[in-house]
């Protein structure tokens, strides 16, 4: 589970980024696992969709997630 600490210096949508990254690379989601829908995880986490959003692009850019529109985000 993902919990922000709105008290640290870390942007809420870098602590996303980060939580995921590691989830990924130490392999608890693996290969064509499924992110949550950015207003689902939005909702969850209390934030703004922009700011999931905001983990979510580098994550595609850095090639550990693909977007594809209609089937959301996936490892």
């Amino acid at each position: 589970m993902l919990i922000l600490d709105k008290n640290l210096d870390m942007p809420l949508y870098m602590q996303i980024y980060h939580h995921l990254k590691d989830k990924i690379i130490s392999g608890k989601l693996s290969e064509g696992s499924v992110l949550p829908p950015i207003r689902t995880m939005a909702k969850t986490l209390m934030v703004a969709r922009n700011t999931v959003e905001s983990a979510y692009q580098p994550l595609c850019s850095e090639g550990y997630v693909q977007s594809k529109v209609g089937s959301g985000y996936k490892v």
